[in-house]
């Protein structure tokens, strides 16, 4: 068998600076293509094994600065932004955030509809926020001088950071003039976050539910008024449990606190899939009804879990007399204490 040797050419150094030029140049375009996807709206880094998506926008930043490195997860179950709206000592209770929008741009309003955002359309909207609006260069975050008044509260998870912001009454007294420049970014960032989250909606479902229990001393008796159907709980048991035991009132004739009308519970129950079954044979197509147990009557409200809530054991809602978040413990029927007597039993 006959061995071919083949000997190396000369090399012509000019020619050979030349073609390593052009191999560079071609090299670095194709890996800018391939950042951007062949497109001409960001330039894009995935990383698939912690579910992440890293991006710069190629759209003009308003205020001439060069745009921002933004990363953001990816995952159905993991909150990108959050509202809440209450937190005032005359406040409402909201047993959902009126807004909760996660990675893969789904979007859900209160606990009732949901909607869906493109890639495109999150991104162009997060692109706004971090760019345009500074939401992550905002140096004060509490925005209020009129105490005990409701307020929009903003939660953010970007880049690796998770910030909380406070939206009420604010510049009544003399500010400084960079608290109110970070005052006007913040609303124009919760208005942008409102005009992103375009129609199609449609309800929301999750057969996953959390029960919320408070005993009622004013029922419409002019109702029926279903009985209890659970029996391995009570929603005595079930009320104590989140709401706290009622203390004994003998100058009143409606004992009931602010548990569950103005202020958050101490902890939500989780129900199981029988219970839940069980629950809506009772309560068809509603949320919200009253139930009688042993001559004494009790609100109940079977609120489905947003994606996140489970995986954290908690359910986001807002109150009164709140300055920031707190979760609620979700905690199964298992957990239940046995009750304490009841105010009126």
């Amino acid at each position: 068998m006959r061995i071919r040797t083949i000997l190396p050419l000369p090399i012509n150094p000019g020619k050979y600076r030349h073609h390593a030029s052009l191999l560079t140049g071609l090299l670095l375009m194709s890996l800018l293509l391939i950042a951007t996807g062949c497109t001409d709206s960001a330039t894009h880094i995935v990383n698939q094994s912690k579910h992440t998506t890293t991006f710069i926008s190629a759209s003009p930043n308003a205020g001439g600065q060069n745009n921002q490195q933004i990363t953001y997860s990816t995952q159905p179950q993991d909150v990108l932004i959050r509202t809440f709206y209450g937190g005032g000592l005359y406040g409402t209770f909201s047993s959902a955030p009126q807004i909760s929008l996660y990675g893969n741009g789904t979007y859900i309003l209160g606990s009732q509809m949901q909607g869906q955002l493109t890639s495109d359309v999150l991104e162009q909207l997060l692109h706004t926020l971090v760019d345009t609006d500074g939401l992550l260069n905002i140096h004060q975050q509490q925005f209020s001088d009129v105490p005990d008044q409701n307020a929009t509260f903003l939660e953010v998870n970007l880049n690796g950071k998770h910030l909380e912001f406070m939206d009420g009454i604010f510049g009544r007294q003399q500010e400084s003039a960079q608290a109110m420049s970070d005052y006007q970014h913040l609303n124009q960032a919760l208005q942008n976050i409102h005009n992103a989250l375009q129609p199609p909606t449609q309800p929301y479902h999750n057969n996953t539910m959390a029960l919320l229990v408070r005993q009622d001393f004013s029922p419409d008796l002019s109702q029926n008024i279903a009985s209890w159907p659970l029996s391995n709980f009570t929603l005595a048991q079930a009320a104590t449990f989140e709401c706290g035991a009622i203390p004994q009132d003998t100058t009143s004739q409606n004992p009931a606190t602010a548990c569950l009308q103005y202020t958050i519970p101490q902890n939500a129950i989780l129900l199981t899939a029988d219970e839940v079954t069980q629950l809506q044979g009772q309560m068809p197509n509603e949320q919200q009804q009253e139930f009688n147990e042993q001559g004494l009557y009790y609100y109940v409200i079977l609120r489905p879990l947003l994606p996140d809530e489970l995986g954290a054991n908690a359910l986001a809602m807002f109150g009164s007399a709140q300055t920031h978040y707190i979760p609620v413990p979700l905690l199964t029927t298992s957990t239940l204490p046995v009750a304490s007597p009841t105010a009126g039993q």
